[in-house]
This record gives C-alpha cells, sequence and structure tokens, in this order.
C-alpha cells in the first residue's frame, strides 16, 4: 500500500477551501483580512506611542539657567549645584558680572 505524504492531504484540503465558496471562504478571507489590518497598523501604534513616550521625556529635561547643562533633577543641577528651588548659599545661583577686555597681541 503506497502512502502519500500528509502535506499533500493538506495542500489538497485548503485547496478546496478557497476554490468553494461559502462561509469558510468567508473565514479564511476574513481572519487574512484581518491579519493584514494589524500588521499594517501595529507599527503606527507603536510609532505614535514612541513618540509620546519621547515627548513626555524631553518635557521633563530642565536646562540650567547658570551653566546650561541639561538635567531631569528637579531641584539641583548635577554640573554646577544651581538649586532650581531657591538660591542657597553656595549654591551658584548668584548673579555675577563679569567684566571683560579685550586686547589684541603682537606677535
Amino acid at each position: 500500500m503506497e502512502r502519500h505524504p500528509p502535506w499533500l492531504l493538506l495542500i489538497g484540503v485548503l485547496a478546496a477551501l478557497i476554490l468553494l465558496p461559502g462561509p469558510t471562504l468567508r473565514l479564511i478571507f476574513g481572519l487574512a483580512q484581518g491579519l493584514t489590518i494589524l500588521l499594517l497598523l501595529l507599527p503606527a501604534v507603536v510609532g505614535v506611542i514612541g513618540w509620546l513616550w519621547w515627548r513626555r521625556l524631553q518635557a521633563q529635561i530642565k536646562q540650567c539657567p547658570n551653566c546650561g547643562a541639561p538635567t531631569m533633577n528637579p531641584t539641583t543641577c548635577p554640573a554646577c549645584g544651581y538649586s532650581f528651588v531657591g538660591a542657597a548659599p553656595g549654591s551658584g545661583g548668584v548673579d555675577k558680572t563679569i567684566d571683560v577686555q579685550a586686547e589684541t597681541l603682537d606677535d
């Protein structure tokens, strides 16, 4: 007795389901359509979520008015020690005037 490979039977069953009209064909095409829509919309949804996360992260970053370093620490600047809450003694938040004089050097 000769045995046929099982994959030939599966191909035959799938071909019969596709060729025969009816609810089975509608079910197969409905599943294919749903998977296609899911595969097309999934990158867009992930992109929008990533963009919203990035905007929220950027909103949490402050720039120090004293040294200009970006920081996520809401109280003090890690680079210069400037206090965002208020000017504490020794925090670097004191306004100072710097006098600069330009000179030309002769070689």
